[in-house]
């Protein structure tokens, strides 16, 4: 990972760059087109900065891990609970994944997420030590108002909607109701 958001944005546009020339460059010469035809050949042109973006995104997105540092920080104050800045930036990558507008969604119908993703959980907490499930567990036993109060400085600290979005108080019950759910997948308890 790279420890600066602004070296991160650096590397990310130099691999833009780089790999539609490298791209453009290979394709034409294989394909034996000069590089006056470019214009037409607009297709492969278009395919090089497709390819480019999408390696540009995982530099990117690779890159700057200041928002994992600060979520870190933020949960181990918060809850006492050490976290790895590996461990926070996949969590924030994660977050990322679930447009604003889908938590939403949750909250206003109130879904049960824990139990479309059961069996993941159950086949994850294989792989978890004892020390692990007791520091999920003493988190899940949190008060859901603290819990709260958590996303609401995890928005401050990253920025992130989804964070606002689980830290308002119609989010409660559902915050509560999945609570419940991974209690019982997790320790057998019954909600």
């Amino acid at each position: 990972m790279i420890e600066n958001k602004t070296t991160a944005i650096i590397m990310a546009v130099l691999t833009f760059i780089l790999t539609i020339a490298v791209f453009i460059g290979v394709i034409f010469y294989f394909a034996g087109y000069s590089i006056s035809s470019v214009s037409e050949h607009q297709l492969y042109v278009f395919s090089a900065v497709l390819i480019a973006a999408v390696l540009a995104s995982m530099v990117y997105g690779r890159g700057s891990n200041e928002r994992a540092v600060k979520a870190k920080r933020c949960v181990e104050e918060s809850l006492g609970v050490q976290v790895k800045t590996t461990d926070m930036w996949r969590i924030l990558r994660g977050v990322e994944q679930l447009p604003p507008f889908v938590i939403e969604d949750y909250v206003k119908q109130n879904i049960n997420g824990v139990e479309a993703y059961e069996e993941g959980i159950k086949e994850f907490k294989k792989k978890l030590s004892d020390e692990n499930l007791s520091e999920i567990r003493r988190i899940i036993n949190q008060p859901v108002p603290e819990l709260q109060n958590l996303l609401g400085e995890l928005y401050l600290e990253t920025d992130l909607k989804q964070f606002k979005i689980l830290a308002e108080p119609s989010a409660e019950d559902l915050i509560r109701l999945n609570l419940k759910e991974l209690k019982r997948v997790l320790f057998k308890e019954d909600p």
